[in-house]
Formats: structure tokens, sequence, C-alpha cells
């Protein structure tokens, strides 16, 4: 395969110290690769994108006027903002970064994957792994696409449409009926609707989290996530 075919999500708020410090260190070992920067009505990051060759949206806020933390408008719009990234990268695969994301050296994309995420993660409830086990007859436990993960954004594209449709008719009522708060949250749910759909998980060879191992620091890894002195 083709070497370092990455584009990067990065949803920013009102953290420019960190939003800079994460793009400077991206752009340190990947200067030319593609980056969707958004502000997430938050501050205005237009200087940032320009500085460090990035694409640009401002929006408003996900969580407003309307939105709750849980509802479908919200992970429908979550979903709608990941596509612009992909369609704006054009590459194999998406990057998410975070403020608390930093991408400390080069690495090279030498096999092929779905999604990839956390080796930590947390542990889906019964009913997510009964939907996945139900539509795949593969046993799924544990999601984790925090900042720091990746997904295939071919796979993304081709099950775009069906998760849209899926999150319009079904997330409210298994959020609020069968009180499963998490498939809000956006780690689960991209997990989620990949594994139901065959397509799944695995932990990140190239990311460390920092309450993975308190020698993060002496390890190999590239990208760290949770590092929290310019959150």
């Amino acid at each position: 395969m083709k070497k370092n075919q990455l584009s990067c999500y990065y949803a920013a708020y009102k953290n420019k110290e960190a939003t800079e410090f994460v793009l400077r260190n991206f752009r340190n070992h990947f200067p030319e690769n593609p980056v969707f920067l958004i502000s997430d009505g938050g501050d205005d990051f237009s200087d940032l994108a320009s500085k460090y060759k990035c694409g640009y949206v401002r929006l408003h806020n996900i969580f407003e006027p309307k939105y709750s933390s849980y509802c479908s408008e919200r992970m429908k719009e979550y979903w709608k903002r990941l596509k612009m990234a992909v369609d704006y990268g054009q590459e194999e695969y998406l990057l998410i970064l975070e403020d608390d994301v930093l991408v400390r050296d080069r690495f090279e994309l030498n096999r092929h994957f779905t999604l990839c995420g956390s080796r930590i993660g947390a542990q889906f409830p019964d009913i997510a792994q009964t939907d996945i086990l139900a539509a795949t007859s593969t046993p799924v436990e544990r999601y984790g696409m925090c900042g720091g993960s990746f997904f295939n954004t071919e796979i993304f594209n081709k099950i775009y449409d069906d998760v849209i449709l899926d999150i319009e008719e079904n997330h409210d009522e298994k959020v609020v009926k069968e009180k499963w708060c998490s498939l809000g949250a956006t780690d689960s749910n991209i997990t989620y609707h990949f594994c139901k759909r065959g397509y799944f998980y695995e932990p990140n060879p190239w990311m460390i989290e920092i309450r993975e191992d308190r020698n993060w620091k002496s390890t190999d890894h590239a990208i760290v996530h949770e590092y929290k002195e310019k959150y």
C-alpha cells in the first residue's frame, strides 16, 4: 500500500495554545498531509489554519442551540463533520486530532485496517454487544475511538448514508427508552456503527495513552493521547 495516506479531523474550541501545539507537532512530522480544522462555535482559528496549511470552517457549537448531549441531531451533525473532513482530505485513513493529542514522531501506515483506537477503551453495554452479535455473529466487547484514533475513509463513505438513516430512525429510542446514553458518545458511536456493519475495531499500534503506561515517555509510540500539559 502507499504510505502515509492519512488526513486529519480536528475540532477545536477555545484553547488556542493547545490547538497550535497540536498542529505544530503534527506538521513537524507530516508537513503536507491534509488537516481539516473546525472551530466548534469557539475562537476564530483562521490564522492557525493559514499558518499550518489546514482546511478550515467555523461552525456552531455542536451542543447548541437545541442539541442535547446524546440526541440524534447532535450525532448526525458529528458524522456530517467527519464527512466534511473525509471529503477534504481524500486520503485512505482519517486521524482524529484533539487538544490532548501529541504527535511526537513520524510513522508509516504500512498495513490495512478498518478502525483502530485505544488499547484500554471502555466496555460496550449489553445492548450494543447484542446488536453487533446479531448483525455479524462476531462478539465485540470494547470501544475507544478517542483522539489519536484512525478509521478507513473508504469504509466510512460506504456506510455513511446507512448510518445517517440508522441514527435518524433508531438513535433516540435507544438512548431514551433503552437508556443507552453512551451511544451519544462519539467514540462509542463510531465503533458501534462500523462494527454493526462488519468492520471491526482493533487497538492502535501507533498510539499510547498516558493512563496506559506511566513510562509512556520512554516508549516508541508516535502518538500520545491524554497529553494534558496544554489542555
